[in-house]
């Protein structure tokens, strides 16, 4: 009721625009334009990864998503962007059986904000489809460790991110982040999930860099 209340004092703006939004998340204009993706699926020619999907591309309001619930705390947003990705993505993808494994955020960055980015994102996709919510991974910090800024090629250098499994995977995972460029990270996350005993590893992010 006192939220009730306090939004129509103070009406729920738009991230995007600054205009009212109603669910406090995208306004309708915000909303229609958002970039979706006329072909989701990517699959790597190689690598540990079966098959990668991501519903938008990184660009107007889903950038300004992104980085709300990354640099600026909007935990609040997860359970939009869950819904993003569940509208955009076929619902054969979140097959029954499968469990949703966060890519862990770097030490450094998640003692900083407090939380991981990818953490909120699984656990709202849990909600929304059922699966199970597995932290498998770790990642461990390390000046070389950083991926934010670089190039491609230092992307995609083996030595770029260094992940391990805390425990067994003993059933294929979907690997959760929010946005996908090179695939370097999930390529490696994918390895230490195969090599923990998962079968299968698709990737799914909220987001692709074209």
């Amino acid at each position: 009721m006192r939220l009730a209340v306090l939004d129509l004092l103070v009406p729920p703006t738009c991230w995007a625009c600054g205009e009212p939004a109603p669910g406090g998340v995208l306004c309708g204009p915000c909303e229609d334009v958002l970039p979706w993706l006329d072909r989701p699926l990517t699959v790597p020619r190689e690598g540990p990864l079966a098959a990668a999907w991501a519903p938008l591309a990184y660009a107007g309001p889903a950038r300004v998503l992104v980085h709300a619930l990354k640099f600026r705390g909007a935990a609040g947003l997860a359970g939009a962007m869950a819904r993003h990705i569940t509208d955009g993505i076929p619902p054969s993808v979140f097959a029954e059986g499968w469990a949703l494994v966060p890519v862990p955020a770097h030490p450094g960055r998640r003692r900083r904000r407090g939380f991981d980015h990818a953490e909120l994102l699984a656990a709202a996709l849990a909600r929304r489809t059922g699966l199970a919510l597995l932290p498998a991974l770790q990642r461990h910090g390390g000046a070389r460790e950083r991926q934010r800024g670089r190039h491609r090629t230092q992307r995609l250098a083996a030595s770029a991110v260094s992940v391990g499994a805390r425990h067994p995977a003993g059933g294929p995972c979907l690997l959760v982040d929010d946005v996908r460029t090179t695939g370097a990270t999930a390529a490696a996350c994918a390895a230490a999930l195969r090599a923990a005993g998962a079968p299968q590893v698709v990737a799914v992010s909220y987001a692709h860099v074209p």
